[in-house]
């Protein structure tokens, strides 16, 4: 093995494997089936480089000449073609089969009429004399002349192309994308030329040689670069699959003939055994050392490339986790600006929230004057079709878009658009301006970003969804508010009314002359219970909205039961049984004592207007049969307080409205005096139900414990 081949051994397998990996990883794209054939050729290229130096046979080393003559002439013809396609194409006539024919055409047709124009010289080195190297004796014919003509005027031709078009190129990235290319490729071939032109005045060919080698070495790393910068394939699955054992392999070759063959070669002297076999046996040992070592290297790369990717889903993570709590809008969007500026370091971003009513795309802080984006207008139309991020500068056709809208994006150098859609629905426009400190968007943040678009949609039309609820139900509470103010209003106006009747019928009577001393007596009397009531109706209904918040202290609950029990008894129906009975341990309980003490007399009340009432209706019942009862129990999470009583009961049909404001049955009610107890009840933070039939009612109280 000639030892100067040795780069061209190793870019041959680079540029090979990477021609194979870009057509691969989008056959379908008409920029990676041309960047592929461009690389393949310099990987033939090395292969007839290689077939000069390692074959003293001279049919081998003229057919290696002969496609090393031909590739060195045909690579600026797929310059050209990369120029029109690279990054982006602007000429529609480059993609027709035609424009490859008329590339390819001249420098094939000059080709083909100055073949064989060169001499090949083999020189062998005097060190080792099995070391060959090759040197191109070129014939300065016209046709020659004439090929080297047009392989600079390709090249030329190339450069003026990418020139040209970095000036169109909007993105950042894509234009030092371009220039990366275009100045290594002006190198690759002032360097091909500078080597060309020293052949003749360098003392040493060899050493001259081993240069032009080892810059083919530089052109396929130089390839590589490109290839991974531009996002052709993706680098964290070709390093964490093939490329890690293409990279093996290399080393493998240099292992092979560095290492086995000599130590065959040594062995064979020590103990005669045959050179075949023992390199067999020596490679079989090369390749069981290689493969544990290619899963580190596989796991290295790994953990190499997906760091960044790791770091974003650890951070979305978080910000996903978080957004699962409610947010309003302002404060929902407010999260994801700065999530995106921490994580991305972006300069600004801007966020058009949809509004129905207006059918429009508005900006939501205002903090600038943003013009609104019309619902099917080219930008928000593009962006439901892309569903996912999209770069302002090389995706979208900006005639299209709209005059104040255009030049606000270009106002505050918007970059990249990301939209928040759920089941077809645009909800939301994210506008992402440049980054900070000229930093460029990879491919790896732009799908990171759609990635987001995507989850933060769902989240935001959940919250959607929610905000919606509370609105429908704060609507319908406005509207049971109206209702019941409505309702308290009519009952407060008919309970002032009937007393103001009757007290305006007495008034005029008393007016009149003619009115005995006896009738004035008993007028001025029912003017003065109608004033009184009227009195007790305004208290009751100002009771309503002056119940205090509790203040809990320890109380003991014995000691309210024996004072409304006295209260009761001491009433104009003593005869009533009012008892009391704590079935537990505990009598303490920690709640305000004034408002239940408020809440237990107003149901004993009620209880003793019950009995009454069934006294009246029913011949054989009697008050002194009247029972009520005051029970204290306990349950797991509450205490329980029950008043019982065996009134006339409340028929089932009015059960549900007993709470409302001035519902009564009673001729002399108010109707607030249950109304009163639910409110502290509520203000106790506990619950009450009833349940009662003919001969039976229980209201039942339920506090929390302590």
């Amino acid at each position: 093995m000639n030892i100067y081949s040795l780069p061209a051994i190793i870019s041959f397998t680079v540029n090979f494997s990477l021609s194979l990996i870009v057509l691969m990883g989008k056959p379908g794209n008409t920029l990676s089936r041309w960047f592929a054939a461009f690389i393949f050729s310099f990987a033939l290229w090395n292969l007839a480089e290689v077939l000069v130096l390692n074959s003293a046979n001279l049919l081998t080393i003229f057919l290696g000449t002969q496609i090393l003559y031909r590739i060195i002439f045909l690579v600026p013809a797929f310059y050209v073609i990369i120029a029109y396609l690279f990054p982006k194409n602007f000429n529609k006539f480059a993609t027709n089969p035609l424009f490859y024919v008329i590339v390819f055409s001249l420098p094939l047709l000059v080709l083909t009429l100055s073949s064989p124009d060169f001499q090949i010289k083999l020189i062998t080195l005097k060190e080792y004399p099995k070391i060959y190297y090759y040197q191109f004796i070129f014939n300065l014919t016209p046709t020659f002349l004439i090929l080297i003509f047009v392989s600079i005027s390709y090249i030329v031709w190339g450069n003026v192309i990418l020139a040209r078009k970095i000036r169109r190129l909007r993105s950042i990235h894509l234009k030092n994308h371009t220039r990366f290319f275009a100045t290594g490729m002006i190198i690759i071939f002032i360097s091909s030329l500078a080597i060309v032109l020293l052949r003749a005045n360098v003392r040493n060919p060899a050493s001259l040689y081993f240069l032009s080698t080892v810059l083919t070495f530089a052109i396929a790393m130089f390839l590589f670069t490109v290839v991974v910068r531009f996002h052709l394939f993706k680098p964290e699955k070709l390093l964490s699959g093939g490329a890690t054992y293409s990279i093996l392999s290399a080393l493998s070759f240099v292992i092979y003939y560095f290492v086995i063959r000599a130590a065959s070669a040594s062995l064979k002297q020590l103990i005669g055994i045959k050179s075949s076999t023992l390199e067999g046996i020596l490679v079989v040992a090369l390749i069981l050392v290689i493969l544990p070592f290619a899963r580190l290297l596989q796991n290295l790369f790994d953990q190499i490339f997906n760091k960044t990717l790791r770091q974003y889903r650890k951070s979305m993570l978080v910000i996903f986790r978080k957004l699962q709590t409610y947010y309003e809008t302002s404060e929902f969007f407010e999260i994801v600006t700065q999530f995106l500026i921490s994580n991305f370091k972006i300069s600004e971003v801007y966020i058009f929230n949809y509004h129905p009513q207006s059918d429009r795309f508005t900006e939501i802080t205002e903090k600038t004057q943003a013009p609104p984006i019309p619902r099917d207008c080219a930008l928000s139309t593009h962006l439901k079709h892309k569903k996912g991020a999209t770069e302002f500068y090389d995706e979208l056709n900006h005639r299209d878009l709209d005059g104040d809208c255009h030049r606000f994006l270009e106002d505050i150098h918007a970059q990249i658009f990301v939209p928040l859609i759920f089941e077809e629905s645009l909800l939301a426009i994210i506008v992402i301006c440049r980054k900070k400190y000229g930093l460029e968007y990879s491919k790896d943040e732009m799908e990171i970003l759609s990635l987001f678009g995507n989850e933060i949609a769902a989240t935001l039309r959940r919250n959607q969804i929610i905000a919606q609820m509370r609105d429908k139900d704060n609507q319908r509470f406005r509207l049971e508010r109206l209702a019941a103010l409505g309702q308290l209003t009519a009952g407060l106006a008919h309970e002032i009314r009937n007393p103001l009747n009757t007290i305006s019928t007495s008034a005029e009577t008393l007016l009149q002359k003619d009115v005995s001393e006896e009738d004035q007596n008993e007028l001025k009397q029912f003017i003065l219970e109608e004033v009184n009531r009227l009195n007790r109706t305004l208290s009751d209904f100002l009771n309503i909205s002056r119940i205090k918040p509790a203040a809990n202290s320890e109380i003991d609950v014995e000691n309210i039961f024996e004072r409304i029990c006295l209260e009761l008894q001491n009433s104009d129906v003593p005869e009533i049984t009012v008892t009391y009975k704590i079935d537990t341990g505990e009598k303490q309980l920690m709640t305000d004592p004034d408002l239940l003490f408020q809440v237990l007399l107003n149901l004993g009340l009620n209880a003793r207007s019950a009995i009454k009432e069934r006294y009246r209706n029913e011949r054989h019942f009697t008050c002194s049969q009247g029972k009520i009862n005051y029970i204290l129990s306990t349950a797991v999470k509450h205490v329980n307080l029950s008043v019982t009583d065996n009134g006339v009961g409340i028929p089932p049909e009015i059960r549900e409205s007993i709470y409302n404001p001035f519902f009564t049955t009673k001729e002399s009610g108010t109707g607030l005096g249950l109304s009163i107890v639910h409110q502290i009840i509520e203000a106790l933070s506990g619950s009450i139900e009833v349940t009662s039939r003919p001969g039976h009612t229980c209201f039942t109280i339920y506090l929390p414990k302590n």
